[in-house]
């Protein structure tokens, strides 16, 4: 009887941990109507400009840009640059004399070793090779055998420069690491060019063709909005319109209208209708925006579809400058706006997963910066800052809203454990089960500081990023899961800035490493039994440029996750504009 009674309370008390508290929440969601766009016809007018305005000569008679004196390192770094790319691109051998000291010497460029062929591309790697004296004519020509050469300053001590070089060339690609060594004069001369370490890449024909004229060109809208940048549209929509210099529009992928093929979902800046695109069975792609209800011309961010009411149709989650627009599927070739959750301005990237394994998919928000709502208009760092800029928690207020089912959605974020750390300037966020006990987790990319791991456990969430070692304190804009080295682990990609410029000036201040990380680029971290370690270096993932997006991909068919990020930023005609 004692043991039927012990086991009888052991019963109980496994039952009681089992069963997690239910969560109690109102639907949320505000009757809504976005503004759509009146006339599908309606095309821009073509505008005449002989000059942009991007390339319009300004004269304020501002002092030159230079470095200041406090900033020797960088007043150094643009003599040495300098330098260096008119030795690239010098023509004949007394230019090249007269940049270099005497006693010059460098190392091969290309050593020769092994070369690793994957499908048809063939990588080879190196380091430093023979030290030797060479002539300035052998010089150039090896120089200019290598291609258009591209190359920044990413680390400066005493008189060396640390340079990272990329060259595209008829038959592969050039990447490497030199070290330049110079005169203590002005300007400096090139004592000694040591390669540290390079990469060659050559592959048979190419892996992808761009086909967007061809699969979109037939649409009305395809050279009067597609084919326009933010250059152009910010000529011609005014501040009122929403139009965002930065972009950060969003696509989503799905099967909308359930004949098997992918169609396409598009976001655009305020004042530009969104677009929908239907994919046809000879590959090209029908905007339809419009006939769907959906060109909706709010400055839009980013965008889901994903079935939430289960009855196997995609539905449309869209992120809007002021508002979560959800929208229904209807089978008929209509979405019908079913409401708004307004308590998510400003927000940056949706994600949807099933927190709570109760059968339906929820949604998360990552809510880029705070105070957007204020009455003077401002958002983004012109209504905050972040502060400080390394690990900044005055960012906006990241949202969970939980499916309540029939399209009503509530705020759980702080019920469920994950108000911790949230504020932190989020750009993207991604789920997985990493720790493989049956529910998704989710990781957070915030873009100054440190990002967030939270574990779901039975629908409550801590972050535990710290103590798995997969914090990655930088500067994050996009996170992807995968398996990269098929061990059967959730191994984790997060897109950061690489910035040379900031490698530099970190290393020359001597910052503590929470900062000097914060400029290194992107980060791959490896998973075995739950715990993180850092791969970045030794993988050769770091500097994906300015990065944004990211994810694994499995390129070639070859069983082996690749990864693709996308990147870029703005650029001007002006140079010395920062």
């Amino acid at each position: 009887m004692r043991l039927i009674r012990h086991l009888l309370f052991l019963f109980s008390a496994l039952s009681t941990t089992a069963i997690a508290e239910p969560i109690v929440v109102d639907d949320e969601l505000v009757k809504l109507r976005l503004k759509e766009m009146a006339r599908p016809d309606r095309l821009p007018v073509p505008v005449e400009s002989k000059t942009p305005l991007t390339g319009v000569p300004l004269n304020f008679n501002l002092p030159v840009a230079e470095a200041s004196d406090s900033w020797l390192g960088e007043k150094f770094t643009i003599r040495a640059l300098s330098q260096l790319n008119r030795l690239a691109k010098a023509q004949n051998e007394e230019e090249a004399t007269s940049l270099l000291a005497p006693g010059f010497l460098c190392s091969e460029f290309e050593t020769p070793g092994p070369i690793h062929t994957v499908h048809s591309v063939a990588v080879r790697v190196g380091t430093s090779g023979k030290v030797r004296s060479i002539s300035p004519k052998i010089l150039i020509e090896e120089i200019h055998a290598l291609g258009e050469l591209k190359l920044k300053v990413i680390g400066v001590e005493n008189l060396t420069t640390r340079v990272h070089v990329e060259a595209n060339r008829g038959d592969g690609e050039y990447s490497a690491t030199w070290l330049c060594s110079w005169t203590d004069e002005s300007p400096p001369k090139l004592q000694r060019l040591e390669v540290a370490n390079f990469e060659k890449i050559r592959a048979e024909g190419s892996w992808f063709q761009d086909v967007t004229k061809a699969a979109l060109e037939k649409n009305p809208r395809f050279e009067a909005q597609v084919l326009r940048g933010i250059g152009s549209w910010s000529q011609r929509i005014t501040r009122i319109g929403d139009l965002a210099m930065t972009g950060h529009h969003g696509i989503a992928v799905g099967d909308v209208n359930g004949d098997g093929l992918e169609d396409i979902y598009v976001c655009d800046g305020g004042s530009l209708p969104n677009q929908l695109y239907l994919q046809q069975a000879d590959g090209t792609a029908k905007e339809v925006a419009s006939k769907w209800g959906v060109a909706w011309l709010e400055d839009s961010r980013s965008a889901l579809l994903v079935d939430l009411d289960n009855d196997g149709d995609q539905d449309l989650v869209v992120a809007t400058i002021a508002m979560i627009a959800f929208a229904e599927n209807n089978g008929t070739g209509k979405f019908e706006l079913r409401g708004g959750f307004p308590g998510a301005p400003y927000p940056f990237s949706l994600s949807a997963a099933d927190f709570d394994s109760d059968g339906d998919l929820d949604i998360y928000t990552c809510v880029y910066s705070a105070d957007d709502a204020s009455v003077s208009g401002k958002r983004g760092f012109e209504a905050s800052s972040p502060t400080p800029f390394n690990d900044a928690e005055n960012g906006g207020r990241n949202v969970l809203l939980a499916n309540l089912s029939d399209f009503k959605f509530g705020d759980v974020t702080k019920q469920v454990g994950m108000d911790q750390n949230n504020t932190r300037w989020s750009f993207a966020a991604s789920w997985e089960d990493f720790d493989r006990d049956g529910d998704p987790d989710l990781y957070v990319a915030n873009d100054f500081g440190r990002n967030c791991l939270y574990r779901n456990d039975d629908g409550k969430f801590v972050n535990s990023a710290p103590e798995v070692g997969a914090e990655d304190m930088a500067a994050g804009m996009s996170v992807s899961w995968g398996d990269f080295n098929r061990d059967g682990e959730a191994d984790l990609f997060v897109g950061n800035m690489f910035s040379s410029a900031g490698q530099r000036v970190a290393f020359q201040r001597k910052f503590s490493d929470g900062k000097t990380r914060m400029a290194r680029g992107n980060t791959l971290f490896s998973a075995n039994d739950g715990v993180f370690q850092d791969h970045s270096l030794e993988s050769g993932v770091t500097n994906g440029g300015w990065a944004w997006s990211s994810g694994f991909a499995d390129l070639n068919n070859d069983g082996w996750q690749d990864l693709v990020v996308a990147n870029g930023y703005l650029t001007n005609t002006r140079d010395d504009d920062l």
